[in-house]
């Protein structure tokens, strides 16, 4: 699903809580959305004439096959959760054209993601959309129950 401002059209998925849906998430995805440019297919995946697509996963089973290539070969290299490339391109190849993450699977690091690959989150609970608000509004998190006192976390948006 990728979302835009008709998202609040959706009757199908407004009845149902993450995953299955986006009841309670309105105001925060609303917010989302106001900032941000794009939110759709880039107009190069939305121009490939062949779609062939391969989902790499991140478990060993790759580990000395040497598949890099032949992974690269597809029009559509799809990978999962922090799944590593640098380092390891002779077995998982170097291309990928869509990152699909939690924010548990996520990577740490800004510089461990490829540039020219489209971020996809997979949102299955209400704190995944707010982990997305901050990071379109660069806010920093401060987790429950760190500081001086217990902080409830913050539900307004």
């Amino acid at each position: 699903m990728f979302l835009d401002d008709s998202f609040r059209k959706w009757a199908r998925i407004r009845e149902f809580v993450p995953p299955f849906g986006i009841k309670g998430q309105d105001n925060l995805i609303k917010a989302i959305l106001s900032v941000t440019k794009e939110y759709r297919l880039t107009p190069a995946l939305d121009s490939l004439s062949c779609r062939r697509c391969i989902i790499v996963g991140n478990g060993g089973v790759l580990a000395n096959k040497s598949l890099g290539s032949r992974i690269d070969d597809y029009d559509i290299v799809v990978r999962l959760n922090s799944a590593p490339v640098k380092g390891f391109e002779k077995d998982v190849g170097s291309k990928t054209t869509l990152r699909i993450t939690y924010p548990e699977g996520a990577m740490q690091r800004p510089e461990q993601y490829e540039r020219d690959s489209l971020f996809v989150l997979a949102g299955f609970k209400w704190q995944d959309f707010k982990w997305l608000k901050y990071i379109v509004y660069k806010e920093r998190v401060i987790p429950a129950g760190l500081g001086k006192e217990k902080r409830k976390p913050d539900l307004r948006f």
